[in-house]
Parts: C-alpha cells; sequence; structure tokens
C-alpha cells in the first residue's frame, strides 16, 4: 500500500466531549450589571393574514382549471 502524506485520526476509540464552561474575552471588562431584559416576540399576524389572502387567491384561480382538467378526462 503506497504512503500517503496526509495522516487520519484515530477513529478506533471514542472521544467524550467535554463540555467548558464559556469564558469572556480578557480584553472586555467585566459586567457588573446584569444584561437588559429581551423584547417579547414581534407579532407576526400581519404575515399570517397575508399567507390566507394568497392561499384563497390561489385557489380562488386553480379552481376553474381543476374543473376544466376533470371534465377533460372524464369525457
Amino acid at each position: 500500500m503506497p504512503e500517503t502524506r496526509f495522516r487520519l485520526p484515530d477513529l478506533s476509540q471514542r472521544h467524550r466531549y467535554e463540555h467548558r464552561r464559556p469564558r469572556r474575552p480578557p480584553h472586555l471588562p467585566k459586567r457588573l450589571t446584569p444584561p437588559p431584559e429581551r423584547g417579547g416576540p414581534p407579532d407576526l399576524t400581519l404575515f399570517l393574514y397575508a399567507g390566507i389572502v394568497l392561499a384563497v387567491i390561489l385557489a380562488i384561480v386553480a379552481i376553474p382549471y381543476v374543473i376544466g382538467y376533470l371534465f377533460e378526462v372524464a369525457f
């Protein structure tokens, strides 16, 4: 077998994942106050209504084509 220039990692033994606690970068000052409160989730009801309207428009446009196709196949 020819020698390769690249060494593959040893996969014969499982390596356990060890969680390391996240550390603050040393160049940043220490935080003395708690982080600010996060705002609530955004209101996406406008997108819901827009999606329903688009689905209704698509259904209105598609129904005549479906009926015409069924008549063509049946007769």
